[in-house]
């Protein structure tokens, strides 16, 4: 009991931290992607148009570029930002984004060159996405270990996610307006972009000390190579490795397939139109589509925010941060079964709900995750390892993403099932194990 009060009086002084407010309206202001419910449908209309064959696999193309960007400079970024300062880094993470942005909206506001542009594009989004994967993390650890919070990482991590998920669902509820009124959809990127100045400001105001850095002794070239061995070094760390990898390939799956609730409302519009009694017309679709998007992702987000907020009591009932995420991997494979059939049947509303199961579950295990790998990083690696985790979900992400759009032109429940059955075998064979056990194991290594 006393040990429970004094917890309650610490996360009250966690939650009135002035930098503790910073980090939640960055969350909420990045989540700001006014484009994001509708991104892969004016992807799919405007490919539609010229009558092309297999759309989402031509769409998971141009999520790879994306992920390759990432990918390549995922570790060198994360080193960059251990050497020179991940405050830095994370203001030039903005650069790139608010440059992607308007590259998206002059490529879907033309028909030529659409491809050329739109590649580019999301090239320049992944390195906004490099630049910035583990990077505010990191320093969010660093403010933890200044103030002697490192027992209570899952409960900050969970708070400030839960901001970024209130952005996502105001996201959804604005999005469907502006859509709906602005006469090119594609101005949903020029907007955006006043949400990620006002982050870049936010960054700006952050304390010196979050700029913090290793003392560079060497030139660059050699501060990089000294960089990727220490890489090698900690990876003979089994929890890391099996942190790692747990989490990078959970998170995979679930970029690769969270938007997939979108091209099978385009499938089903036809049923629930009916289902809802309504006479069918092209423009009909069009604003019902508009509208159960912007709603449904609405709803996502906000649950997901709660979820997010109580991921810490999760690690409580389930006694240990890797058992949870364990139980999560196979609670994400049964709803992709359970979905799988029933967008085979037809009932777009059952698999709505379904989706949001996976939203969820999404949200309550990143907490967890990052307080697991936080336990087993080095302070001084932890940019880096942050970034090591983010590539490998990105090399996974960029197999993923046009594999499963080339599958999903086929059959989008057989796509989920084949999903769902690797994740079952690659986490009972190759990712579960108890923390204690791995622990023991590294004693007995290492005496």
């Amino acid at each position: 009991m006393k040990e429970q009060n004094e917890n309650k009086i610490i996360q009250r002084k966690i939650l009135k931290d002035p930098l503790m407010w910073k980090f939640r309206f960055y969350g909420f202001f990045k989540n700001l992607r006014f484009f994001e419910p509708y991104l892969i449908v004016m992807l799919y209309v405007y490919l539609s148009e010229f009558n092309t064959e297999f759309i989402l696999f031509k769409i998971g193309l141009i999520f790879l570029v994306q992920e390759v960007f990432t990918y390549v400079f995922e570790i060198p970024s994360g080193i960059l930002a251990d050497r020179f300062g991940k405050k830095n880094e994370l203001l030039f993470c903005f650069v790139f984004y608010i440059i992607s942005f308007v590259l998206f909206f002059i490529g879907l506001g033309r028909n030529i060159n659409y491809f050329f542009v739109i590649f580019i594009a999301a090239a320049f989004y992944g390195l906004g996405e490099s630049f910035r994967s583990g990077t505010h993390k990191a320093m969010i650890l660093t403010w933890m270990d200044r103030n002697e919070f490192q027992d209570f990482k899952t409960f900050v991590y969970g708070r400030t996610r839960s901001w970024s998920l209130i952005g996502s669902t105001i996201n959804g509820i604005v999005s469907i307006f502006m859509v709906l009124f602005i006469a090119a959809s594609q101005w949903v990127f020029i907007i955006t972009i006043i949400p990620y100045l006002l982050d870049f400001i936010l960054i700006a105001t952050y304390p010196p000390y979050m700029n913090e850095h290793i003392k560079i002794e060497s030139n660059f070239l050699k501060e990089m190579g000294k960089g990727f061995k220490e890489v090698l070094v900690a990876f003979k760390n089994k929890r890391l490795i099996r942190g790692v990898f747990s989490s990078s390939s959970y998170d995979a799956v679930f970029k690769s397939i969270k938007d997939y609730i979108q091209p099978v409302i385009i499938l089903y519009i036809g049923v629930i139109i009916i289902n809802l009694g309504l006479d069918s017309s092209g423009l009909l679709e069009e604003d019902l589509i508009t509208i159960i998007l912007g709603s449904m992702y609405s709803i996502f987000y906000i649950f997901s925010s709660v979820a997010s907020r109580t991921a810490y009591k999760v690690k409580e009932v389930v006694r240990g941060t890797k058992r949870a995420m364990d139980l999560l991997f196979y609670l994400f494979a049964g709803i992709l079964v359970l979905n799988s059939i029933f967008i085979w049947v037809k009932i777009p509303a059952i698999v709505i709900f379904l989706f949001l199961f996976i939203y969820i579950f999404e949200n309550i295990r990143r907490p967890l995750a990052v307080d697991y790998l936080a336990e087993v990083i080095k302070k001084e690696q932890r940019a880096t390892m942050l970034s090591v985790e983010a590539q490998f979900k990105s090399i996974l992400v960029f197999i993923f993403a046009p594999l499963f759009g080339l599958i999903a032109d086929f059959s989008i429940p057989g796509l989920f099932i084949g999903i769902a059955a690797l994740m079952v075998l690659v986490n009972i064979f190759l990712l579960s194990g108890d923390t204690s056990k791995i622990k023991n194991e590294e004693k007995e290594n290492n005496p």
